[in-house]
């Protein structure tokens, strides 16, 4: 293989990789919209504050990021918003808020992944949870948070 077809073999798996990694990144945003928009919520107008957190800190995902989610007024990005003691709230309304960070990702198998996930209510209401994101036919989604027992 020459040396331009290697290199143009190597940025195409890299943009490859990419794209998976956004789009189990969006499944994991979507199931966590599900989980934290609940009727009260909505009724509260509280947002989803969303971070990314490729493995060294968590960070604003851009602004093509948000807009594929498709979730219009109810995400900001994680810059929009503050986590306060009485409760994250988004930094220029003051609306209730949850914080949400997704990543780092750790590959289980090619169509596999778990995520891990921080979210942030109030100072009472936080956790950190993997859940398992997989490959379907109708693309990338989340079976839920994953729960690892041991026997006694």
């Amino acid at each position: 293989m020459s040396a331009v077809a290697s290199l143009l073999l190597s940025s195409w798996l890299g943009a490859g990789d990419l794209a998976r990694e956004g789009a189990v990144l969006a499944a994991a945003v979507r199931q966590q919209v599900d989980e934290h928009l609940d009727a009260t919520a909505r009724a509260r107008n509280t947002v989803v504050c969303v971070g990314i957190n490729p493995g060294d800190a968590p960070q604003s995902p851009s602004r093509e990021f948000m807009t594929a989610l498709g979730r219009g007024d109810l995400l900001r990005r994680l810059t929009e918003c503050e986590p306060r003691p009485r409760g994250a709230v988004e930094a220029t309304t003051l609306r209730p808020a949850v914080i949400v960070t997704v990543g780092p990702i750790e590959w289980r198998a090619d169509d596999e992944a778990w995520v891990t996930i921080n979210y942030f209510r109030t100072r009472t209401q936080s956790a950190v949870r993997r859940y398992r994101i997989v490959h379907e036919d109708t693309g990338w989604v989340s079976l839920g948070q994953v729960i690892l027992d041991a026997p006694p």
